[in-house]
């Protein structure tokens, strides 16, 4: 489905260079010069892209990619441990990924570190206040292994992530999702008091049962004051999408992107997309709210929040081509 899905990243590329930069991967030469021709005919703003060559396995660069982390004087660059959603896939260039990323780019304002952890960033949902919220039960998967209480988890990754509050829900993933659950597809912070989560009232949607529990579960958590979150449901797409004859797709409007003054939305071409951009709108009045049409992504079993990565300002080096 490769046209399809060049399609889908290139209205994405469109979209996000008229108001910041954007960075591509290729592989090699050829491949560049493949990318700058599509760009070019589609329109993107050229002078807001940055080319750079880092060879990888798989597309889904949330989950394999750096996090950054802001101290008191500069950035740190934190490179986790990536093995495929337990080892599904091939995955030795993504996991190599962050790390070449640095050498080939990063700026010296950032300090590399690399962690034992096995987090993917798609299951890494963070507020402004240093409060994460994750599925444990795709970290728990990672690391089946190791003889690990939930406790001794969470103190971990509190330290490796420098964060002061670890929230976590543990619920199955949607149908069709082999990530294991990634709260990407669940759940994500509005802002630091309020939670969007996905939300099925069709007891006859597979994944029915999975998001009740995530519901139940969103309830018992609360603010940095103590107060419950306010919660603002997010309708599953109405149709199921079939990856094969038993295998639904793992469509969810949670897997959205946030960028400069916007937030990309995905759409799936169903009488709910309209319902989602609504509830968007009200989300968040102060930002222009689009639409991507993310089928040829979800057919691979991803959307826009997966394919992507932000990364702060002054993070990469612009002048690298």
């Amino acid at each position: 489905m490769l046209n399809e899905v060049s399609a889908c990243y290139l209205e994405m590329t469109h979209t996000i260079s008229q108001v910041q930069n954007v960075i591509i991967i290729y592989f090699n030469q050829e491949h560049k010069l493949h990318i700058n021709k599509l760009c070019n005919k589609y329109g993107c703003n050229m002078q807001q892209i940055i080319m750079i060559k880092v060879k990888t396995n798989d597309t889904w660069v949330r989950d394999f990619g750096p996090q950054l982390l802001l101290d008191e004087k500069e950035y740190q660059y934190l490179d986790l441990e990536f093995n495929a959603w337990g080892e599904q896939y091939v995955y030795h260039l993504d996991n190599l990924f962050s790390e070449a990323l640095f050498k080939a780019a990063a700026s010296r304002q950032c300090l590399y570190r690399r962690t034992p952890l096995i987090i993917e960033g798609g299951n890494l949902e963070f507020d402004s206040s240093a409060t994460l919220l994750t599925n444990i039960a795709c970290i728990k998967r990672n690391m089946k292994k190791e003889n690990i209480n939930n406790n001794e988890l969470i103190d971990s990754i509190k330290y490796e992530l420098s964060v002061k509050r670890v929230l976590t829900v543990d619920v199955p993933p949607l149908s069709g999702d082999d990530t294991g659950g990634h709260i990407d597809t669940l759940a994500r912070f509005i802002d630091d008091d309020s939670i969007i989560y996905a939300a099925c009232h069709d007891s006859d949607n597979p994944n029915y049962s999975c998001l009740l529990l995530l519901l139940a579960q969103l309830r018992t958590l609360t603010t940095k004051q103590g107060n419950p979150y306010r919660l603002i449901p997010l309708p599953l797409p109405k149709k199921l999408i079939k990856l094969d004859k038993d295998k639904f797709a793992p469509a969810s409007y949670v897997n959205f992107v946030l960028i400069n003054r916007g937030i990309l939305i995905p759409m799936y071409d169903d009488e709910h997309d309209q319902l989602a951009l609504d509830i968007f709108t009200s989300a968040y009045p102060d930002r222009k709210i689009i639409g991507i049409n993310a089928i040829p992504l979800l057919k691979q079993s991803g959307s826009l929040h997966c394919a992507t990565l932000h990364v702060p300002e002054n993070v990469i080096n612009s002048r690298i081509q």
